[in-house]
């Protein structure tokens, strides 16, 4: 999936009005799955000048982006931390802690079942096991185009509910905007024979 769906995924589900902090403490936990490959991919574009292609078909599968890979998308790791959180709930640092996790379970649980070739080991340090999916975000080949059209519908859902949660001006303009976003990956590629 992609990742303003996983936040708008956790947001639905885990945010609250009026709770600005909790708030975004669900986002970063539901991108932070993700940070290492945009961080890396900043890196290994702007500062070492890699192409893009031995970006994404070589240095992405070598093991130390691997290893970045299972660490984020640690289904122990984040449990592990969502117990933690849980047991200290009483204190703020413990709810937060435990949202936080929560957010990046969410993010893989919803991964877990739309990635091929580029499965992660989701229960790194146990095992290296990788759940090989037949379907796929991104992979025409893997029925992306149900797989996004399945997320599209998900993230609309996610939207609705946090139009009616939101009632702020900024956060329905950012929430139309993605919608219409959604709409137009849609739409487009069918327009342009894509």
């Amino acid at each position: 999936m992609m990742s303003q769906t996983h936040s708008l995924i956790a947001l639905a589900l885990l945010s609250k009005r009026e709770q600005p902090r909790r708030n975004w403490i669900v986002f970063a936990g539901s991108v932070i799955p993700d940070a290492f490959i945009y961080v890396a991919w900043m890196w290994l574009t702007f500062i070492a000048k890699v192409p893009q292609q031995k970006i994404w078909d070589e240095i992405y599968f070598d093991a130390p982006m691997q290893l970045a890979a299972s660490f984020f998308n640690s289904v122990p790791i984040y449990a592990g931390l969502a117990l933690i959180g849980y047991f200290q709930r009483t204190k703020v640092w413990g709810t937060l802690l435990m949202v936080f996790a929560l957010a990046a379970l969410l993010h893989i649980a919803f991964d877990f079942p739309v990635h091929n070739h580029d499965a992660y080991a989701h229960f790194w340090p146990l095992t290296d096991w990788r759940f090989i999916s037949p379907f796929s975000y991104y992979e025409r080949e893997h029925h992306a185009g149900i797989v996004s059209l399945i997320e599209m519908v998900i993230a609309l859902g996610c939207i609705f509910v946090l139009w009616r949660r939101f009632p702020k001006l900024w956060v329905r303009v950012v929430l139309s905007v993605l919608a219409l976003l959604y709409l137009a990956l849609q739409i487009l590629p069918r327009v342009l024979g894509g």
